[in-house]
C-alpha cells in the first residue's frame, strides 16, 4: 500500500475519497494544526488506483485558484513523500495553471508533523 495526503479549506469534500474510488483501503481524516484546513490521508492499493487518479480527484473537489479577497480563506495542499508524488503533483499544477484563468494556490509540501488526526 501506499500512503497519500492533501488538504484543503472551503468546501474540501473529504468524504468522497472514503466513498467514491476503488482501490482506496484506509482514510484518516483530520486538520492541520492551528488552521481550518482538512485533512486527508489515504492508504491506497496502486494496482487499483494510481496516484495520478487521487492528485486529480483531489483538484475536482475543491476550486484550488486565489480570487480576490480569498488568497488565505482558500488553501490547499498536496503533501508528498517521494519524489513520483512530487513529480506528478507539479505536473497536474502545471496543467491546470494552463487551463484556469486564476493562479493555482496550491502548495505542494513534504510530509510534516503539523498534521492532526
Amino acid at each position: 500500500m501506499e500512503r497519500a495526503v492533501f488538504g484543503a479549506s472551503e468546501f474540501f469534500s473529504q468524504k468522497a475519497f472514503i466513498t467514491g474510488n476503488r482501490g482506496i483501503e484506509k482514510v484518516r481524516t483530520g486538520y492541520l494544526k492551528d488552521s481550518n484546513v482538512k485533512i486527508v490521508e489515504i492508504w491506497f492499493n496502486p494496482w487499483k488506483v494510481s496516484y495520478d487518479e487521487l492528485v486529480e480527484l483531489f483538484f475536482d473537489l475543491h476550486d484550488p485558484t486565489a480570487r480576490e479577497g480569498q488568497l488565505y480563506k482558500n488553501q490547499s495542499f498536496i503533501f508528498f513523500s517521494d519524489l513520483h508524488q512530487v513529480t506528478v503533483a507539479k505536473q497536474k499544477k502545471n496543467e491546470l495553471q494552463h487551463i484556469l484563468n486564476n493562479e493555482i494556490i496550491t502548495e505542494i509540501t513534504p510530509v510534516w508533523e503539523h498534521i492532526s488526526f
